[in-house]
């Protein structure tokens, strides 16, 4: 597997990643937060086959190309079930105070509890983890095949992610660090969503 950090930018800068099985061109793309149409021209210009979204979390400034990356490419994209609360009220999911739109209109594939998902033509098993209190329903994406983890804004900075913000909690984005990162292997690598690795 490999691993592409594209930087977009909106209001924000957001880290969009492409996790690419280079062997058969197949792989996932996580939290898109923005230009599409650059997305969409790297995906072309490599020749990638993109077979799912994942969200990190329903902020806008991490599902803003969301919508037409699902009707140009056609597949699905997936969520924590909370996250819905997110998608569908633009002061939750911060879109309204950054004079934006969240909304997306194509229903997500929800992700009610922490599973393994089975990316098969990706050819790979991501564990899911529930990781709460940057927004309530944050979830963090763990290969443990090559130890890297999709945190999104659990961390920031080299520490916590903001908590804040509607729907944040700091003692739960600490219990979530402390329970769920802080017991994976100590060779982990974790993307987030706004720190340049």
């Amino acid at each position: 597997m490999e691993l592409y950090i594209q930087p977009v930018r909106d209001v924000f800068q957001t880290n969009a990643y492409f996790y690419i099985n280079e062997k058969n061109g197949h792989g996932c793309l996580i939290d898109p937060g923005a230009q599409p149409e650059l997305l969409l021209r790297i995906i072309a210009e490599r020749g990638w086959q993109i077979d799912q979204i994942l969200l990190t979390h329903g902020h806008f400034d991490h599902t803003g190309a969301v919508a037409k990356l699902v009707d140009a490419l056609n597949i699905p994209y997936y969520l924590h079930k909370d996250g819905l609360k997110y998608l569908q009220d633009d002061t939750l999911n911060l879109a309204k105070k950054y004079q934006r739109q969240g909304n997306i209109k194509v229903a997500p594939t929800l992700i009610a509890t922490e599973t393994t998902l089975d990316l098969a033509q990706v050819n790979i098993n991501l564990q899911v983890y529930f990781t709460p209190g940057h927004s309530f329903d944050s979830i963090t994406y763990y290969d443990p095949t090559t130890q890297i983890a999709f945190v999104g804004d659990l961390l920031y900075n080299n520490g916590p992610g903001i908590w804040n913000f509607p729907g944040g909690d700091k003692q739960q984005e600490l219990r979530s660090i402390q329970e769920k990162l802080c017991v994976l292997p100590p060779a982990v690598r974790c993307f987030n969503g706004h720190t340049i690795p």
